[in-house]
């Protein structure tokens, strides 16, 4: 089968390394910003993130989207929400009816309803045709998932009528050219909400690491109270997108944020944050090193998100609002959220008529 993956950032390339395991004709295309991570590539040495070459992979560059798409039987969307549209858009004319498979994080704002949306729905929204998407979601790491380490993913499709579509789909086919060699899949037809996991568990696992910041090493009490509310947010939003709650205790939803809380980019802008800098200060100093921060973007739409569809309470959430995007001081904003989350879950006290 020939697959194309479009982005060959982290996880773009090692879902290239994963297909080209798999035994497929993989063609990895490069946006316009890719050029620094294929130079090496193209020269037989190791992928600068990823750390290993890609061979047997054929590399193209931003202007031959075009013949990176032809033939393609499977496409992998592994571009950032951010470049979301521009890639779709470009690919739009060259893309073929196949399913895509998208491992980007994130929402978009509809040009229809003005409100914050699904990836799938946005883009599908701009091209003004339905594509085939399948989200995939869960803890997988890129560097571990080139390597071929234990990785358990969600591939999602949407949900689909009885007699409309054939039992097998699309996020089955993907499944099925994907999976072995150390990458475990699981299928869903809940597109809406394992795709909001993916977008919340960024902004959340950037408050999993204030934690590390504010207090120091010895937090785990706190983190792990801390996990437990995101947990509960997450499910709440989930549901007013029309996805399903047991989503958010998967892989997709407790899975990914583990994972992410753990260690990586996010936790990392959620521990600097946490000693006392500047959300916005941190988020440009990692991305000047070529550490993109998926989660101080992700905290602004999730609140718009639980704005527009009066989603409420969520105390961490709004926590993390005030200290990213509002300029509240770490300390007092976490107070805050202390006190209304354990308002909010205490066992109110006991009375005479309860002795």
């Amino acid at each position: 089968m020939r697959i194309t993956v479009l982005g060959a950032g982290y996880m773009g390339s090692a879902m290239a390394c994963v297909a080209r395991r798999r035994g497929h004709d993989v063609h990895l295309w490069g946006t316009w910003l890719d050029d620094a991570m294929l130079d090496p590539c193209e020269r037989g040495e190791p992928h600068p993130r990823l750390k290993q070459t890609l061979d047997g992979i054929v590399l193209f560059r931003a202007a031959r989207l075009s013949e990176a798409l032809g033939g393609a039987e499977l496409v992998i969307h592994a571009v950032n929400s951010e470049g979301a549209l521009p890639v779709m858009t470009r690919a739009a004319d060259h893309l073929p009816d196949v399913p895509v498979l998208s491992v980007s994080k994130g929402l978009l704002e509809s040009k229809s309803t003005g409100r914050m949306d699904r990836i799938d729905v946005v883009v599908s929204e701009h091209l003004g045709r339905a594509v085939r998407f399948v989200h995939a979601a869960g803890p997988a790491k890129a560097m571990e998932v080139a390597r071929g380490v234990l990785t358990w993913m969600s591939f999602a499709g949407p949900a689909r009528s009885a007699g409309r579509a054939p039992p097998a789909g699309d996020e089955v086919f993907c499944a099925r050219a994907l999976e072995g060699e150390g990458l475990v899949v699981s299928t869903s037809n809940d597109l809406a909400g394992a795709e909001l996991c993916s977008a919340l568990k960024n902004a959340y696992a950037t408050g999993l690491g204030l934690w590390d910041g504010f207090v120091g090493a010895d937090a785990h009490n706190a983190r792990a109270a801390a996990f437990t509310q995101s947990i509960v947010e997450m499910r709440a939003l989930v549901i007013a997108a029309g996805g399903r709650a047991e989503t958010v205790y998967g892989p997709a939803g407790v899975g990914d944020l583990h994972v992410t809380a753990a260690a990586g980019r996010n936790r990392a802008f959620g521990e600097r944050v946490g000693k006392g800098r500047p959300a916005r200060e941190v988020a440009a100093e990692m991305l000047a090193a070529g550490e993109l921060t998926e989660g101080y973007p992700a905290i602004a739409t999730a609140w718009r998100f639980a704005r527009e569809r009066a989603v409420a309470p969520l105390p961490l959430l709004a926590a993390l609002h005030a200290i990213a995007w509002e300029g509240a001081a770490v300390g007092p904003a976490l107070q805050n959220f202390a006190a209304e989350w354990a308002a909010s879950i205490s066992t109110p006290a006991a009375t005479s008529t309860d002795r």
